[in-house]
């Protein structure tokens, strides 16, 4: 069964748009709206728009599993497994029609012994929505997808001990950190059915548009597209993830941060392509504010969409207005 109309709360915030399949979480969200009834498509012979979540979620943790070989075989001096790569680049890609699978998954805890391999496979995700939000071809979607992929793969060639410790980097672990974009393109630039777009994306996922990043310290245009997409995906992930030395943050504070710190740091129309698609996915989905109550988020604002207008036991209470409420958790 598929949602024949699309159906907003009280607010007038879309929670679930016409064409949704009909599955356990989108049931809930309309059972917390107490719908008497809505409308919907019925067909045995309507071909699904996607397959249920519990295949996506299969696929995606299939992925991690493929990310970990490539990698691990990589630091062992092998040739990079393109068909394994190309595998999930392509259900990555496929996944594009499933965006409220991709955004959950983004958002499940994942294990910090992981991390390295599921921010990949997060990375690649998010870059792939990114770019279709951006209207790019279907070639630098796939290229862009392989790069998120493969855009810390440098990363195994730092000690485990600097990667994984727990505390503070010192001057020189930091150092040797920041070396991961250059060690990454190193080990590229072998492999012949890498793309060069590839190389540089890798290479250049941590410049930012004022100068300030590394390892080259370059600005603006010089700094490639798709790397610029990567970077805010990056970013995105890294704050929403547990890692070993820091425990994530909601969605919506990573929003302000973005909102607040990313003018002449990292490319605008991308931040607002994550900010103007991805925060929407989040109306009808309950939170947890820094003062403990639990809010439903019912209507983003378009012009500060870290500061959502939610209800809170009946009651709508505007975030832009009350500024000592935050959304410190998605429930």
């Amino acid at each position: 069964m598929a949602v024949a109309e699309t159906v907003v709360n009280d607010y007038g915030g879309i929670v679930v748009s016409e064409g949704t399949i009909l599955d356990e979480h989108i049931i809930q969200k309309l059972s917390n709206l107490n719908l008497s009834k809505i409308k919907i498509i019925c067909d045995e012979d309507r071909i699904p728009v996607h397959e249920p979540e519990e295949n996506f979620s299969v696929q995606y943790n299939d992925n991690i599993d493929y990310v970990k070989d490539i990698l691990n075989d990589l630091g062992m001096g092998n040739s990079i497994d393109m068909k394994k790569l190309n595998n999930v680049a392509d259900s990555v890609v496929i996944s594009a029609g499933k965006k409220k699978d991709v955004v959950r998954c983004l958002n499940q805890i994942k294990s910090t012994d992981d991390y390295l391999y599921a921010h990949s496979v997060n990375v690649s995700l998010l870059s792939m929505l990114l770019g279709k939000w951006l209207g790019l071809d279907t070639e630098e979607i796939m290229k862009l997808v392989q790069a998120g992929l493969l855009h810390d793969i440098g990363k195994i060639k730092v000690a485990p001990e600097i990667l994984n410790k727990p505390g503070k980097l010192t001057k020189e672990e930091y150092e040797e950190i920041k070396k991961h974009t250059v060690y990454g393109y190193r080990i590229l630039e072998k492999e012949k059915n890498i793309s060069r777009d590839i190389c540089a994306a890798v290479l250049m996922h941590h410049e930012k548009e004022d100068g300030s990043g590394y390892p080259m310290g370059i600005k603006g245009e010089k700094i490639h597209k798709l790397a610029k997409i990567i970077t805010v995906a990056d970013i995105y992930d890294a704050m929403t993830s547990n890692r070993v030395y820091k425990g994530k943050e909601s969605a919506f504070q990573v929003f302000r941060m973005m909102e607040q710190e990313a003018i002449g740091r990292l490319d605008i129309p991308v931040v607002n392509a994550l900010l103007n698609n991805l925060a929407s996915y989040y109306i009808g989905d309950f939170a947890r504010l820094n003062n403990g109550q639990v809010c439903e988020i019912v209507y983003i604002n378009p012009w500060h969409v870290s500061r959502p207008i939610v209800r809170v036991e009946g009651n709508y209470v505007d975030l832009l207005k009350e500024n000592d409420l935050i959304i410190e958790e998605i429930l």
